[in-house]
């Protein structure tokens, strides 16, 4: 079993890197599935064994991303200084800034699905860290809802960065980001001011 596993997380991956290396290339709207079964030397089987099609396969990618920077743990939630992986990450979207900026402005065609299904991604995320950071304490707004209201702000955060990017650098936003975060979190959950 563990070997069918890591020969599925190999072709995951390649096809991954397939997608990263024709964004790179041309543009999102450009690039079709066939594409990159091409550049990941697979089959059009093997690639919708994985994913359901393109849309899919570039949510997935941005889970790895999410994932390989840990931006959210219960222990990072509350701390003072955004986490070290927010600050990486927003690092990362500075540098890959001209492959996302069509996606996240919605210049390519598919942008509003994206999008969506991105914010619902990191809605799903941050409700799972909420839930275990808070284990059972009351909150004055559903954590669902917490989660939304915070994955579209980050969402929206990252449109109009990467739209402007100036004077503001990765830290800073990074930093701007967890403190609004905090805010959100301390009203909802009701949490004194010294808190």
């Amino acid at each position: 079993m563990a070997r069918t596993d890591r020969r599925a997380q190999r072709t995951q991956a390649r096809l991954q890197r397939a997608l990263i290396a024709l964004l790179r290339e041309r543009g999102y709207d450009a690039i079709t599935v066939q594409d990159i079964v091409d550049r990941a030397d697979v089959g059009r089987t093997t690639f919708y064994q994985y994913y359901r099609g393109k849309d899919d396969l570039f949510v997935h990618c941005h889970e790895a991303m999410v994932g390989r920077f840990s931006l959210l743990s219960p222990e990072t939630l509350f701390a003072p200084d955004a986490p070290a992986g927010m600050t990486a990450a927003y690092r990362h979207l500075e540098e890959v800034r001209t492959l996302l900026s069509p996606l996240f402005q919605g210049r390519a065609k598919d942008s509003p699905l994206l999008l969506r299904r991105l914010r619902d991604q990191l809605a799903q995320r941050i409700a799972a860290s909420l839930r275990a950071a808070l284990a059972g304490a009351d909150s004055a707004l559903p954590i669902e809802v917490l989660a939304v209201a915070l994955a579209g702000a980050q969402i929206a955060l990252v449109q109009w960065w990467l739209e402007r990017r100036q004077p503001y650098t990765p830290e800073a936003v990074a930093q701007t980001f967890h403190r609004l975060q905090w805010a959100v979190l301390r009203e909802a959950l009701a949490f004194p001011d010294g808190e």
